[in-house]
């Protein structure tokens, strides 16, 4: 692990920001009731938009209720139906109406952010990182020494967790300004991946949200509720919550905290990398950086630092749910629907011990770090053109020679950022074998049985399945060649087992290590020695990873 560039962990921003709490509080619920009348001056406009979360908060607690929710839900909803009876200006003076109905969007966005906020805990933390640490150390020392492994001595961290790309810049940009890391995501463990990850490269802990539904688990909501999680209502799509939301997401990264962003919104159900964002939240630091320059005449201003990340796991614990999720919503009557188990608490091990004891790594490839405009920085978090010259951002935000905020102008800038973090995305995503006998399989299979539509090749039958051993070598290989190509370049990156092994190790090791978690194998060798998988949906989910490279003309 490297050494903390924050030594003392009561030093850490989010520690800082924690003791602010209060202050964090109030300043959300001002922030989001001046925006949200903004955007709803009149009595009326407010009126609809009151009616309509109270429709769907009750549609919600009806048909989605959780175990996390608060048990005065009904009777709270129901308190806000009487009020806003009352306050109608139909029976009342409209100025008291308009009194009323501010009062009731303020009780609500208070009921949001306090939901919303987590709080972080330093001796939490502290006691959880040492367990977390040792956790991993055996588990990942397991993989030279097999089950006894667990037990000896020594630690093989660096073996599995690797942390690629920019570490020192980062590292170094922490220390003047605010991190806004953005990963891509493929399962709920992302966050506690990535976390560790920091934690190992000697990062403060950042902020990060997670959804609602995890903190069902009174264990893991004791956790991520005091390790700087807050959470996300992905029920919620009223326009009230959302509002609230952006808000509580400005005031935190005004306030200087590091703060972890998945801009897909939502894990990739189909196994690609993202190519569309959610860039609301993305939006709220474009606003950040607008504020710190109002606030800030001078150059002293603080910075706001993008720094996209691209995860790359062998295999997903939650795959064979997210595909079906996926083939059921593009699909509809063309796909069979069928209930996907659950991971339980024995197959959370069961991915554990695979990841950690058989699976080669886990890489957290880190892009160079950006503005948010999407400009290079220097070591010292300056703005550069192309040609390395200094450039001064605050004139991004000048309208007739005065810093304003501008809303169709900023929305642009914010899809420029986005645009840049997938090149990002693709340009640092880590090819392991398991993606390449992946691809190279279903595109096979594909050729093979002369492209039919997605949902009638998950139909066929064991006999069409089974793809000529050298035909596949062949394709592994030819897929293997473009590869390089666009690693040289710098389109993709390779991981070390592509470069140093042999064509038949790469294949056998593919085949191993996305075989590891899921009963049913997405790809094996039959007695004959061909190919075959026993779950087309899982092989299609990790052939996905390497689609948007124009790979699929390479395999014949």
């Amino acid at each position: 692990m490297l050494k903390s560039v924050i030594p003392r962990i009561k030093d850490w921003p989010i520690n800082l920001i924690a003791k602010k709490r209060d202050k964090i509080l109030q300043e959300t619920i001002s922030e989001a009731v001046l925006e949200f009348n903004k955007t709803n001056p009149t009595l009326t406009q407010l009126r609809n938009q009151l009616q309509k979360t109270l429709y769907l908060e009750h549609i919600r607690i009806k048909n989605e209720s959780w175990e996390v929710d608060p048990e005065d839900e009904r009777e709270f909803w129901g308190k806000i139906k009487k009020q806003l009876l009352k306050a109608d200006p139909a029976h009342i003076d409209e100025d008291k109406s308009k009194q009323l109905h501010q009062e009731l969007l303020q009780d609500i966005m208070s009921r949001y952010a306090n939901e919303i906020i987590g709080n972080f805990n330093p001796n939490i933390f502290w006691i959880t990182r040492q367990l977390l640490v040792r956790f991993f150390a055996r588990l990942f020392n397991s993989h030279f020494g097999g089950f006894k492994g667990i037990f000896n001595p020594g630690e093989k961290l660096k073996d599995k967790l690797i942390v690629a790309g920019q570490v020192e810049k980062l590292r170094n940009l922490s220390l003047k300004g605010t991190v806004i890391l953005v990963p891509t995501h493929f399962s709920n463990l992302d966050s506690a991946i990535i976390g560790f990850g920091m934690d190992y490269i000697g990062m403060p802990a950042f902020q990060y949200g997670a959804g609602l539904n995890l903190f069902n688990s009174k264990f893991f909501s004791f956790f991520m509720g005091n390790l700087g999680a807050y959470k996300l209502d992905r029920r919620k799509k009223n326009s009230i919550y959302l509002e609230t939301l952006k808000s509580f997401s400005k005031t935190n990264v005004l306030a200087g905290a590091h703060t972890i962003f998945f801009p897909g919104g939502t894990r990739s159900r189909a196994g690609n990398i993202e190519t569309e964002l959610k860039l609301g939240l993305l939006g709220t630091v474009m606003d950040a950086q607008r504020i710190h320059f109002e606030k800030n005449p001078s150059n002293l201003a603080p910075k706001i630092f993008i720094v996209p990340l691209t995860l790359s796991y062998h295999f997903v614990l939650e795959a064979s749910s997210l595909i079906e999720d996926q083939l059921r919503r593009t699909g509809k009557e063309q796909y069979l629907v069928k209930d996907t188990p659950q991971p339980t608490g024995k197959g959370l091990w069961k991915f554990f011990w695979g990841t950690f004891s058989k699976s080669t790594d886990i890489t957290l490839s880190l892009s160079e770090p950006m503005d948010v405009f999407g400009n290079a920085l220097d070591d010292n978090g300056n703005s550069i053109n192309k040609l390395g010259n200094q450039i001064d951002i605050r004139s991004y935000f000048l309208n007739k020679g005065h810093l304003k905020a501008d809303e169709q102008r900023e929305m642009i800038y914010t899809q420029m950022l986005g645009d840049k973090i997938i090149d990002c995305f693709f340009k640092n995503n880590v090819v392991y074998s398991s993606h390449v006998v992946a691809f190279a399989a279903f595109e096979l299979l594909k050729k093979k049985l002369l492209n039919p539509d997605l949902f009638t090749l998950m139909r066929i039958s064991d006999e069409d399945r089974e793809i000529d051993w050298h035909d596949f070598k062949m394709a592994v290989k030819r897929l293997i060649d473009e590869l390089y190509t666009l690693n040289n370049k710098g389109l993709i990156k390779l991981s070390p087992i592509l470069t140093t092994k042999e064509l038949n190790e790469i294949i056998d090791l593919g085949i191993s290590n996305i075989g590891i978690y899921h009963t049913n194998l997405p790809i094996m060798r039959t007695k004959d020695g061909n190919i075959t998988s026993e779950d087309l949906k899982l092989l299609y989910y990790y052939h996905n990873r390497l689609l948007g490279y124009g790979l699929e003309k390479h395999i014949r």
